[in-house]
């Protein structure tokens, strides 16, 4: 059996990430130790910083590939040849292996040449605004720099960012701290571990910043009271929860992206998107979707079944639901929303998707995302870096709606 190279190892990622938010379903923010470790794949995506990334190497010793100007075959017929971004025209023969065959000595290098030069990309924002220095550092994992910066910013935007890394720093502290207790079961092997990254130096800086001072630079927002509810759901503070639903339903509420890092890393990413900068967009997704607080998972959790037995909270949970429609841009909230309007009965949102309609959602936006995977050239990099500046933008449900408009066999 013959398989094509690990080439798009970074364009599964994106496809789990876009492809119905399958990969935003597996990677909320633990608050507490009950809700489990991150999925390998988040670990994976948020284990690159720049700080560890060396100059490329470039691939010594690597014969050039035939180019179109040398074969004298036109690009268009040659069926033989694909486009490889960085190395030029190659056989389609030589990016495929037989069962058990080992990759290509020059495979290795050429994977990680766009995650070394992503430093280059993330080296934009540190010259930035603050949002843009903030963003920066908690991209390369140094949430105490994050932290220190954001302590004396205006920026709510800013601010959000590193105190939702402090949290989830601070969570993945107490998630680790649990599972060293556990011991384990007789049967259990050490594969059944979870395994979490060794925690760096504590972020004092981290004591500095607070949900209420987030909430006095943007008062409109929704997200210190998704904030409160998690952390009363964590706490069992029945209190705390009915407050922090209350909080959520008054007022004009809106809710930041779940893709903050992204948006801001798409104000220094070129229209037409390099390989390193689409390669630094799929790392950064990971780590907003590793970081993100949604909330329809935590008033999901608030309003179970059991829990709307009580007539009060059943009336606040249908108040808080009636808002959410309006924060709702990922397949993974629209899925939830959808749940909720059943559960109490409410008439479903033109936001809200059914498992069916998800279904169709993600068959679409596997299909467009998979259309830039067939061969690894620079345009089609490009095209994946188009459509993740799309989804920070906008969220990947506004994005599945324009695709489900289009006929089948028009061009996505």
């Amino acid at each position: 059996m013959r398989r094509r190279w690990r080439w798009a190892a970074l364009g599964l990622l994106l496809i789990a990430g876009t492809g119905g938010g399958l990969l935003a379903a597996r990677m909320g923010r633990p608050a507490a130790p009950q809700r489990g470790p991150e999925p390998a794949a988040a670990s994976a995506a948020v284990g690159f910083t720049s700080s560890s990334m060396r100059p490329p190497a470039g691939l010594p010793g690597l014969p050039l590939p035939a180019t179109a100007a040398s074969s004298g075959l036109p690009a268009a017929a040659d069926k033989e040849f694909v486009e490889v971004c960085g190395l030029g025209r190659m056989k389609r023969t030589d990016l495929e292996r037989r069962e058990g065959e080992p990759p290509p000595a020059w495979l290795s290098e050429w994977e990680q040449q766009p995650l070394q030069q992503m430093g280059a990309v993330v080296g934009r924002l540190s010259a930035g605004s603050v949002r843009q220095r903030v963003a920066a550092a908690v991209i390369n994992g140094d949430v105490q720099a994050a932290a220190a910066l954001a302590t004396s910013t205006t920026d709510a935007a800013a601010y959000r960012l590193a105190l939702r890394a402090c949290r989830h720093d601070a969570s993945q502290r107490s998630l680790r701290a649990y599972w060293q207790t556990q011991p384990l079961p007789p049967a259990a092997s050490a594969a059944s571990v979870p395994e979490l990254p060794p925690p760096g130096p504590l972020p004092t800086a981290c004591a500095a910043l607070t949900v209420e001072k987030l909430e006095a630079l943007d008062p409109a927002s929704a997200w210190p009271a998704v904030a409160r509810l998690q952390d009363s759901l964590a706490q069992g503070d029945p209190a705390g929860v009915t407050q922090a639903l209350y909080q959520f339903a008054q007022g004009q509420r809106t809710a930041p992206s779940p893709r903050a890092l992204s948006a801001v890393l798409a104000d220094v990413v070129g229209a037409e998107p390099s390989r390193a900068e689409a390669t630094a967009l799929v790392v950064v997704l990971g780590k907003d979707l590793a970081q993100t607080d949604f909330a329809h998972s935590s008033i999901s959790r608030a309003c179970s079944r059991e829990a709307l037995v009580d007539a009060n909270r059943r009336q606040l949970c249908e108040q808080t639901v009636r808002r959410l429609p309006e924060m709702t841009t990922e397949l993974i909230e629209a899925g939830l929303l959808h749940s909720l309007e059943q559960r109490l009965g409410l008439p479903h949102s033109a936001q809200a998707l059914s498992q069916n309609e998800r279904s169709r959602v993600q068959e679409a936006l596997a299909q467009d995302s998979n259309r830039w995977f067939e061969e690894p050239s620079c345009a089609n990099f490009a095209g994946m870096g188009r459509l993740l500046l799309t989804l920070s933008r906008h969220g990947e449900l506004a994005h599945a709606r324009e695709l489900l408009k289009k006929p089948a066999s028009a061009p996505r």
